[in-house]
């Protein structure tokens, strides 16, 4: 049970959704990632961490968040293996050196997502291209490293 672009079924919406839950599935079993438990503890604690309530959250926010919770088991485990800086970085999408509420939510960006690689596939009849695509700004989105994302457009590149 996907999302559904639209409720017409058409070969074109049939594919996106079979492409979507195909995505959540590999997503849910390789992106078990520090940047994607990261981004959850942002969420969970957004409110928290937003010390001067602009909706955002600064280096400098998350920093003191990260040294206020340093009993946090869950954030420890996270923090063993990466810097506070890498992890901030790799979640800020636009690179504006804040992370916003939908940043730490991958999955709030996914109908955008859905809805362009439909628009590709209206516009180009290019399924192959339109499902690298679709790949690469899935990966993006779920915080995937350079390395998972080429080798996940090399597979879709096998199968188109």
């Amino acid at each position: 049970m996907g999302l559904q672009v639209n409720s017409g079924v058409t070969p074109e919406t049939g594919l996106i959704n079979t492409l979507y839950n195909k995505a959540q599935d590999y997503a849910s079993k390789l992106l078990s990632s520090d940047e994607l438990d990261f981004a959850q503890y942002l969420d969970k604690n957004y409110e928290s961490i937003d010390q001067d309530k602009d909706n955002t959250l600064s280096q400098n926010e998350i920093a003191a968040a990260t040294v206020r919770d340093q009993k946090n088991e869950e954030l420890k485990k996270i923090l063993e293996n990466k810097d506070v800086n890498e992890l901030t970085n790799n979640i800020d999408k636009n690179q504006d050196g804040k992370i916003t509420k939908d940043e730490t939510d991958p999955n709030s960006n996914v109908p955008n997502i859905l809805k362009s690689a439909l628009r590709e596939i209206q516009t180009t009849k290019d399924f192959g291209l339109a499902a690298q695509n679709f790949t690469m700004n899935m990966c993006k989105n779920y915080y995937a490293n350079d390395t998972l994302t080429s080798l996940a457009k090399n597979a879709v590149s096998c199968l188109a």
